[in-house]
């Protein structure tokens, strides 16, 4: 079958299970099979698909009738322009998770440093660390994970950028390897969600995504709490923290940071208009 072929089966096979994204979903598919873009994929309209590829792209299908993530079944999903590995290891990163990597590197007075102190928390796929160390190549980045498989996901995505020697891959509770006053800047997209509101997230978040990578307790603020007071005693005077957050958390994450000693605390929209990142300095 060619390419163009293969591309309407599959649309209509996803259209049939309920895929409301059917074509683009195909689209993504067939351009991962032919290692194009997605755009591409329509110049390749009469090229014949191998035996193996086409078995690759039915099993795929049936992967994503399963409800499972798009980004899992590509094994990859782009962030801030690079492509990274994506597997059940981790949260998959979402675009809003860019605007917290933007707001760590707004942080000029601590990228000025000779060699700033700066860890991810909560590391997941890496690609925080990896974007901070790509831009910052003087900066000590720490990927920082409780869970090690996680951590090891991270580090062949350094690998795979080149940053592995440049990045400091630590198995460990948030802050606890870390000395009172050590850090400059601290960088997390920690788990935020209710647990009551775990059961109504969407199958493919709740079936494939790491758990412990979501679900924070009652009110959602369990880790954030923990994070925000270690980060007040281990940031070094002048330094900073950057969250990412639940989009009805800004003034209650806000009075946390302000609670601890933080000033400047300032709470940034994502591009759906809702509350999606706190920062403050100490």
């Amino acid at each position: 079958m060619d390419a163009s072929g293969e591309l309407k089966r599959l649309a209509a096979v996803l259209k049939a299970a309920g895929h409301e994204e059917a074509t683009a979903e195909a689209e993504c598919l067939l351009a991962h099979a032919l290692g194009c873009r997605r755009l591409e994929i329509y110049l390749h309209g009469e090229r014949k698909l191998s035996g193996e590829q086409l078995a690759l792209l039915k099993s795929q299908a049936q992967r994503l009738q399963s409800d499972e993530p798009l980004q899992y079944v590509l094994g990859e999903v782009d962030f801030c322009g690079r492509l990274f590995a994506c597997d059940e290891r981790a949260l998959i990163p979402r675009p809003e998770t860019e605007l917290l990597v933007e707001a760590a590197l707004g942080f000029s007075k601590v990228w000025k440093k000779p060699h700033p102190k700066v860890p991810d928390l909560g590391t997941g796929t890496g690609c925080i660390a990896i974007t901070l160390a790509l831009a910052q190549p003087h900066a000590q980045i720490c990927a920082v994970d409780i869970s090690a498989e996680a951590l090891a996901l991270a580090r062949e995505n350094a690998e795979r950028h080149g940053v592995a020697d440049k990045i400091n891959f630590i198995h460990a509770d948030l802050l606890a390897p870390f000395a009172a006053g050590e850090l400059d800047l601290i960088v997390s997209n920690p788990p935020y969600v209710p647990t009551a509101e775990w059961e109504e997230l969407p199958r493919p978040i709740r079936d494939f995504e790491p758990r412990n990578a979501l679900d924070a307790g009652s009110d959602g603020l369990d880790v954030l709490r923990r994070l925000v007071a270690q980060a007040a005693e281990k940031l070094t005077p002048g330094g900073a923290l950057a969250l990412e957050i639940g989009e009805d958390q800004g003034p209650r994450v806000a009075a946390l940071l302000r609670a601890a000693g933080f000033t400047n605390v300032t709470v940034k929209k994502d591009f759906a208009g809702w509350d999606r990142i706190v920062s403050g300095e100490k």
